[in-house]
Formats: structure tokens, C-alpha cells, sequence
């Protein structure tokens, strides 16, 4: 019985792990919306909109990896977790590359609110760790 209750967690923590891949054109749309993109931005709006699709699409794929065995020994473990923590810190990278010239197109009031967007997401994630 132990077994079995120890797969049907691990199948519900990778079912909220990928929560957050679920609803990527909606998050982007909501951010566009909040920000009220121009005409003018949109260039920088795109390579922000498709860098965060790509990095998303390679996060997912590292978090089912990670996620998909529980098993294996100490290290193999504490390897795919530094697997997946190099994934986050290469998304980061690629999305902020991308984030910088767009903030830089934005107004200051568009900036405020990007900076609350960012601060939202940023306090969501912490929520998620352990």
C-alpha cells in the first residue's frame, strides 16, 4: 500500500509541476493586455512573447525528465535535480535577454506595471518551493 500511495503523490506533484506550461498563450496574452503594447513595441513584444514560448517548451521537457523517476540513488537524484535547476537558470538567461530591449521600448507607466507583473510571478514561484 506504501508503494502505491507513493506513486499516486509523485503523479500528482509532476500534474502541478507542469500547471505553469498549461496556460502560456493566456499568461502572454494577459501581459500584453496589462501593458497595453503599442504598434511600435511589437517587434519587441514578439522576440519577448517567443522567447518565453521557447524557453517554456524546453522547462516543460526538463521537468518531465526530471520528474519522470523518483528512483535511483543519491546522486543520480541530486544530478537530475542540478539537471533541471541548470534548465531554470538557462530560461532565465534567454528570457531576460529578450526582456531587456522590450522594457527598454516600454513607457514609464508601462515599466511600473511590467515591474509588478514580474514581482507577482517571482513571489508565485517562491510559493511553490519547498
Amino acid at each position: 500500500m506504501g508503494r502505491m500511495m507513493q506513486q499516486m503523490m509523485q503523479s500528482r506533484m509532476a500534474a502541478a509541476s507542469m500547471q505553469p506550461f498549461r496556460r502560456i498563450e493566456g499568461h502572454l496574452a494577459f501581459v500584453r493586455a496589462e501593458l497595453r503594447v503599442t504598434d511600435g513595441q511589437m517587434q519587441q513584444w514578439s522576440a519577448f512573447a517567443d522567447a518565453v514560448r521557447t524557453q517554456s517548451d524546453r522547462l516543460r521537457q526538463a521537468m518531465q525528465q526530471a520528474m519522470g523517476s523518483s528512483s535511483g540513488t543519491a546522486p543520480e537524484q541530486m544530478e537530475r535535480r542540478i539537471a533541471l535547476l541548470s534548465a531554470h537558470l538557462e530560461a532565465m538567461r534567454a528570457v531576460s535577454a529578450a526582456a531587456t530591449p522590450f522594457y527598454a521600448a516600454l513607457s514609464e507607466e508601462q515599466r511600473r506595471t511590467a515591474d509588478e507583473l514580474m514581482a507577482e510571478h517571482l513571489r508565485g514561484m517562491r510559493m511553490g518551493m519547498r
